[in-house]
């Protein structure tokens, strides 16, 4: 049976979390749920804490892995299809290349920015303890005059911290790709993504924002960013209207 790292500096219920994800990869294949082991069943059998266990379950929960049902437990969902032929030759323009190719202006507006403690999923994509402190800030994601997704990023802060020159909010949006920033004003050379997009039903602030109804169709992107040495740099977790948007891939298959 996999155990935790007492000695990895990475958190309790991030290292519980993966077990868990591996543990349910295993029972995926089922048409039907798959009821998981109870919260003290977990705590014993890793000797953790209640709380270790819930933020764990509770990630596994937001990521659409596993379900909680009042009265009967947790159950491991039916296993979600993703498509990805040939990662290698993925070509993206990526959504400011499509808008402007197309003629139609594109443009960010920063909503707000904050120092704060990560949310647990900004955390365990960047490799932080559990409240350590990012940056964090949203923007509005705008194709002419028209609001089509919001975006919410968090940076570790000790990442802004030993910049030179403090960051200023026009730092913090777009160039020509939504990357620019990192290379161009925080000095870094970025190495590989990994981005996860899924169908979701826009939530009632959000659908206020963008000018939709809630419960209306959208697509939710998260996208964590390492730099050439693996350091995760950037954690982006965005929603776009779902009649206003979709994610296009071009593969080479020579």
């Amino acid at each position: 049976m996999p155990s935790l790292n007492r000695e990895s500096p990475l958190p309790y219920y991030h290292q519980l979390k993966a077990i868990l994800r591996e543990q349910i990869m295993d029972v995926r294949d089922s048409r039907d749920p798959v009821l998981l082991p109870t919260e003290k069943e977990l705590q014993e059998r890793y000797r953790v804490s209640r709380s270790v266990v819930r933020q764990a379950i509770q990630e596994l929960v937001q990521e659409g892995v596993v379900v909680r049902e009042q009265g009967r437990g947790t159950f491991a969902l039916p296993h979600k299809v993703r498509h990805n032929p040939q990662p290698e030759k993925a070509r993206s323009l990526g959504l400011s290349g499509y808008l402007k190719e197309h003629g139609i202006a594109s443009s960010t507006h920063l909503i707000r920015r904050e120092v704060t403690a990560a949310s647990a999923e900004a955390a365990a994509a960047l490799w932080l303890a559990e409240g350590q402190q990012v940056l964090r800030f949203e923007r509005a994601r705008l194709a002419g005059t028209e609001t089509i997704g919001l975006q919410a990023v968090s940076l570790p802060l000790d990442l802004v911290e030993s910049l030179a020159t403090s960051l200023a909010d026009t730092d913090l949006l777009y160039g020509a790709s939504s990357l620019d920033y990192l290379r161009d004003r925080l000095g870094l050379e970025l190495g590989t993504s990994h981005r996860t997009i899924e169908a979701v039903a826009l939530s009632a602030g959000s659908a206020e924002f963008l000018g939709a109804e809630a419960g209306q169709p959208a697509l939710r992107v998260k996208r964590t960013v390492h730099d050439v040495h693996g350091r995760p740099v950037e954690y982006f977790d965005a929603v776009y209207r779902g009649d206003k948007f979709e994610y296009s891939l071009e593969f080479d298959h020579a």
